[in-house]
């Protein structure tokens, strides 16, 4: 994933809102995919608050790629 843009990866995201199925592997990929837009330097407290991950809402990036915000 670290070879992902961000853009990639916003998309990424959002494919996973609405998904209700859980399964060890994918908590795995949700958990690699927020630790790689962190190391991006993006902000993700919009959807992640240091442990659960809120897949209820698309996201996009702020104006400058900096953020996550609800699309």
């Amino acid at each position: 994933m670290a070879n992902r843009s961000v853009e990639a990866l916003v998309e990424e995201f959002n494919q996973q809102v609405g998904n209700t199925g859980w399964t060890s592997i994918r908590g795995l990929h949700d958990s690699v995919l927020i630790d790689t837009l962190i190391a991006t330097g993006v902000d993700v407290s919009a959807v992640y608050d240091g442990v659960t991950i809120s897949f209820k809402r698309k996201i996009t990036l702020n104006g400058d790629k900096t953020r996550v915000i609800f699309a």
